[in-house]
């Protein structure tokens, strides 16, 4: 039987590290990082590791998000594309993680188990025909736990085990709600209510859903099988604060026993007539006699080889190497008659250096294979190979509106300058893979090198016409230095995400940057954000994320939103370490606030120093203290959300800087008068455009708005400039757009058409448009079908995933 383990995700800015099982029949995740489903997408026509329909067995090592992160969407995903379903496997606390993702993950026709591990608890070992699985606790040095909760507000709170067992049957209850085949009851939904009445005074706003689309259990109490005290409890209370763990799951992993070289000589003194039966027998299957007599394999085979031991091991820090050194089922005397053939070694900052941990690994002898993800060991290569060839082409229209991506391919310390390792030890790699049947093999053919090139479904010839275009336009515009400071009267937009629904090879999920002379604004965060402003600002990122301001998330649907935690984290962490006291802004609807404050209970990214405010609250001119530091700490004049038709408590915002550049952000939405209204003026509007026109009955359907649409807003608005963006993935590369015509119609509104990491100033708007006309010649006749095989199945219209439509505010 042939099976290996793969890397999926390696220590990079892209994908967390993540690690595969393979086998024919079913494949094992062990962690799922923000990243890994654009990874996967990226990697589709090379990398069978993780499949919708043999991906069943997922295990966390750390109630993290760098090890959850892309759990949400990847759920999403695959119950879209028609997934069996899954049993998700992690630590203390995980359990309490995915309740708290009840406001945005819900597939109740997905099968979905959740086991969470418990020192109190003994727990069989995971088994079935391919894999054992063992879970091996491992503590910090001194454990800072202690059975311990740490609530939103930074406060320790003894936290007793019955207290616990209380919270995780609650949460269980929730998670029979969200999925089917989870530990709670299932609730059905018994809707009778009517659609409301839509009136031209709220314009049509997102809060008049029809009962029953979605058909969410937790959005309306009273009318299903549960009792309305139970269901109004689950979809408003705050889940009860869990004790935010330190504990940490290495897994114990042993493959299936190999049988023994077929016994020729066995068979015929067991009269076992040559021919068919032999096959069957060396394939592992009984065969039955003339006489009746059943032959089992092993009865005519030398004996079995045990199946193979291999560890995977997080460890955050150098704090938990004693709990290492001192647990039995992780030392190498403890598996002398079957040895521990590879470790794939997950470490966190100092622990390669620990003179503890490398004597650890040389225990295991110098037959064993070592792989280590590691930040100061894996170099930031760039792993999304479709992106950057994009941006190449991008990068020759208009290099400094199009930079290329930072990378190096150069690790910071390599390992063979880490003195004393092992002698097989590699740094893990995207799609490196070690082999342990029929032979043990590391194997790198996967790992595709990557050179900087134009993107491969392009023709020379057209690549000639669009330089030679691409060179007139050039010089008839003059963009400036994109690094130069900024003036008072200038803006930045960085688009970092500009799709729609899922991350796709081209085109992250929905992320827009705006850089003021005072500070940024994230517009949405969708998952991978970090990564692409990594990406986009290279040494200055950290830099940069100091002089974050404000992340305003439009709505619930999870492209909008999973990459706020990590970027909230990182700006915590350089507060902290600088001793910065500036506080950093959250505007969004109520249920996104709520988890934040849930998951703030098993994760520090400095909640308790957000200022958070209520994209409610922002709908009308209060002066309340909350939107007064709001206004203070972004710099802002105007910070005013409305209701959108999307879906519930869907929000567009403008925002109107100090300088005096207004700026309005559409979210997702029909095209809406009131956001005509009181985003007259703007200096730039940024509006979503799923659709192309000849899909306008879809875009209806599905509550976005179509190219034509989105410019028919920014004229009435009276604007002086529009991004459109948020494209579905069906047009992975350019929508297609009639940019002479519409330039026609408008003298005095500039159109341009984002592209992840871009970057335009606001001064320098009008020319965006001159470039769409050399960027058709290049893709326009390109077949925009390319990543529909990747897609297939799943709802590429923009629907965002994980929706909950019947969630009023």
């Amino acid at each position: 039987m042939k099976y290996n383990i793969q890397v999926i995700g390696s220590a990079t800015i892209d994908t967390r590290a993540s690690v595969a099982v393979v086998f024919d029949s079913q494949r094992y995740l062990f962690n799922c990082g923000e990243g890994t489903q654009r990874f996967l997408n990226d990697r589709s026509r090379t990398c069978s590791a993780v499949s919708g329909a043999k991906t069943r067995n997922l295990f966390f090592t750390r109630n993290a998000w760098m090890c959850i992160g892309g759990l949400p969407g990847m759920i999403l995903t695959l119950a879209d594309a028609g997934g069996k379903g899954m049993v998700l496997r992690g630590p203390p606390g995980f359990t309490h993680s995915l309740a708290a993702m009840r406001q945005f993950l819900y597939r109740p026709q997905l099968p979905v188990q959740v086991k969470e591990y418990s020192l109190e608890s003994v727990d069989p070992d995971y088994h079935d025909e391919n894999l054992t699985v063992k879970p091996v606790f491992l503590s910090p040095s001194p454990s800072k736990s202690n059975d311990t909760l740490i609530n939103s507000n930074g406060k320790r709170i003894q936290l007793g085990t019955d207290k616990r067992a209380l919270q995780l049957r609650t949460e269980e209850t929730i998670l029979g709600q969200m999925f089917t085949n989870s530990p709670g009851p299932p609730v059905t939904p018994l809707y009778t209510g009517k659609k409301q009445k839509e009136t031209a005074s709220t314009e049509k706003s997102s809060s008049t859903i029809e009962p029953g689309k979605s058909g969410h259990p937790l959005a309306d109490a009273g009318r299903r099988s549960a009792t309305a005290n139970d269901t109004e409890r689950l979809r408003t209370n705050r889940l009860d604060p869990c004790e935010r763990s330190d504990t940490v799951i290495a897994y114990l992993c042993k493959g299936p026993k190999v049988l023994g070289k077929f016994d020729i000589a066995a068979a015929v003194a067991l009269g076992i007539p040559r021919g068919p039966m032999y096959g069957a027998l060396t394939k592992g299957n009984a065969v039955t006699l003339a006489d009746g007599r059943v032959i089992q394999p092993e009865q005519c085979a030398s004996p079995p080889k045990p199946g193979a031991m291999f560890i995977i091991i997080d460890v955050p820090s150098v704090d938990y190497i004693p709990s290492i050194q001192s647990n039995l089922s992780l030392q190498a005397a403890s598996h002398k008659s079957n040895p521990i053939q590879c470790i794939v070694h997950l470490l966190g900052d100092g622990v390669l250096d620990h003179q503890g941990y490398k004597d650890w690994m040389n225990s295991f002898g110098d037959k064993c294979q070592h792989i280590v993800s590691s930040v100061d060991h894996n170099p930031q290569e760039l792993v999304l190979h479709s992106t950057a060839r994009i941006q190449h082409d991008l990068n020759y229209a208009e290099n400094a509106v199009f930079p290329l991506p930072y990378f190096t391919n150069e690790a910071k310390v390599p390992l063979s300058k880490v003195p004393n390792l092992p002698k097989l030890t590699a740094p893990s790699r995207p799609l490196l893979s070690y082999q342990f049947e029929p032979k043990p093999l590391l194997d790198s053919t996967a790992v595709e090198p990557f050179a900087m090139k134009k993107s491969d479904s392009v023709s020379e010839e057209t690549v000639a016409k669009f330089k030679k275009e691409a060179d007139a336009v050039r010089a008839s515009h003059v963009f400036g230095d994109p690094f130069k400071p900024l003036d008072n009267k200038d803006m930045i937009c960085v688009p970092l995400g500009t799709g729609a629904a899922i991350p796709g090879k081209y085109r992250n999920v929905s992320s827009t940057y705006l850089r003021f002379s005072t500070g940024g604004i994230f517009l949405d965060a969708g998952e991978g954000t970090l990564a692409q402003f990594y990406r986009h600002y290279g040494l200055e990122t950290d830099a940069e994320l100091c002089q974050l301001r404000c992340i305003f998330v439009s709505h619930l649907h999870a492209d909008h939103h999973l990459g706020a935690i990590n970027i909230l984290q990182r700006a915590y962490q350089l507060r902290r370490d600088t001793l910065d006291t500036d506080p950093i802004c959250v505007v969004g609807p109520t249920r996104y606030l709520t988890w934040l404050s849930e998951y703030s209970d098993v994760e520090e990214f400095g909640f308790n120093k957000l200022v958070l405010v209520d994209s409610k609250d922002l709908m009308k001119d209060n002066n309340w203290n909350r939107i007064q530091k709001l206004k203070e700490v972004t710099k802002t004049t105007q910070f005013q959300t409305l209701l959108v038709k999307h879906c519930a408590a869907a929000y567009a915002v403008v925002i109107t800087h100090e300088s005096g550049i207004k700026v309005a952000f559409s979210g997702d939405c029909r095209p809406s008068n009131q956001f005509v209204e009181v985003g007259k003026d703007s200096t730039l509007v940024i509006h979503e455009a799923t659709m192309d026109e000849d899909k306008k009955a879809e875009a209806i359907e599905k509550n976005h708005c179509t190219t034509n649409e989105a410019i028919d807003i920014a004229k009435r608005m009276s604007a002086k400039n529009l991004l459109l963006t948020h494209f579905s993935q069906r047009y992975p590369k350019l929508p297609r757009l009639d940019m002479k015509s519409h330039s026609a119609s408008s003298d005095t509104l500039s159109i341009g058409v984002a592209f992840d990491s871009m970057r335009v100033r606001v001064s320098e708007f009008h020319q965006l448009q001159t470039l769409y006309g050399p960027l058709n010649t290049l893709w326009g006749r390109v077949v925009q079908e390319e990543e529909m095989d990747v897609l297939e199945g799943v709802s590429v219209s923009g629907g965002g995933g994980g929706v909950v439509d019947d969630v009023i505010e």
